[in-house]
């Protein structure tokens, strides 16, 4: 894999594939260690139309043909690490969840709210063997 499409695919990990998020390319072409090339690399990047510039100096945006291009050239696990990552967010959502379930049982120990606690609990389970399954 060359040099453009590496930085291509980190900046879409890095942007979650969404194209209102801005990045500093020139931190993240450091980061890379190819700082040498950030020139190149940026001039190739705007010239296939996979990023497009901000007014702030320096930090640009994924298009929709940067997301389809990393989507088309990243390995086969980096999508799945994409899933894992999304289902680890959703899991954290749905733990806050529970607390709040058990903060309102710890008011009122009725049950309703036992049964409401029982069932996110099997839920966070649920996902939890998902996401183990899916690693």
């Amino acid at each position: 894999m060359d040099v453009y499409h590496r930085v291509l695919i980190k900046l879409y990990e890095v942007t979650g594939g969404r194209e209102n998020e801005t990045v500093d390319l020139k931190e993240l072409v450091k980061k890379e260690g190819f700082l040498g090339a950030y020139p190149e690399i940026h001039q190739h990047l705007s010239r296939q139309s996979w990023i497009t510039e901000t007014p702030r100096p320096g930090t640009v945006k994924i298009t929709h043909w940067g997301v389809k291009e990393a989507k088309n050239t990243q390995p086969s696990d980096a999508g799945n690490v994409m899933t894992v990552r999304r289902e680890i967010n959703r899991l954290v959502a749905e733990t806050r969840e529970l607390i709040r379930i058990f903060e309102e049982l710890a008011a009122d120990a009725s049950s309703d709210n036992i049964v409401r606690a029982e069932k996110k609990a099997a839920e966070i389970s649920s996902a939890i063997q998902k996401l183990k399954n899916g690693v």
